[in-house]
């Protein structure tokens, strides 16, 4: 941040304005990018390393090394409510794996809950599993998939024939 823009013109040409200048330039640039880091510190998804920090003790998390998966996992404990709902799942695996990183079938027959997780967010898996299986009724079963992109080189063409009927 330059200071001498902010002077009117008869002062900002004298040599000792310009040298204060130049040694508070870096200060205050300095002290802007701190409060921009305390700024972005404030929320989950734009904290640094040092924000992180901050959650997983004040949530008593053990760290991890990567920084999604850290995100993850005090995401996860903030939205830890109960009753479980498929709008509670939705909504955490909306704010934990992202929207549309995920598929969600509830096969109300067989008790069964399945969560296919897009092959880019495979890293969060075993975490998802450890997360929901505290949370989701006990008379379900829990499958968590990875989904892969297939690349299928054939063309599927179909033909449609419609015809009248009449009766006499």
């Amino acid at each position: 941040m330059r200071l001498n823009k902010y002077l009117p013109d008869f002062v900002s040409n004298i040599r000792e304005f310009q040298e204060l200048d130049k040694a508070l330039t870096p200060e205050l640039d300095e002290l802007n990018h701190t409060i921009q880091q305390i700024q972005q510190n404030q929320f989950i998804e734009t904290a640094n390393h040092e924000g992180l920090s901050y959650y997983e003790r004040m949530l008593k998390i053990r760290p991890d090394k990567d920084m999604e998966v850290r995100r993850f996992n005090i995401l996860a404990k903030f939205n830890s409510t109960i009753p479980f709902t498929m709008r509670w799942l939705q909504n955490t695996l909306n704010s934990t794996i992202g929207k549309g990183s995920y598929l969600l079938d509830l096969d109300y027959v067989d008790y069964t809950l399945t969560i296919s997780i897009m092959k880019h967010k495979e890293y969060l898996m075993t975490h998802l599993r450890q997360e929901l299986e505290d949370k989701i009724p006990a008379h379900l079963i829990l499958v968590i998939n990875v989904l892969s992109p297939v690349d299928i080189p054939h063309y599927v063409g179909t033909y449609i024939q419609t015809s009248d009927t009449i009766e006499i």
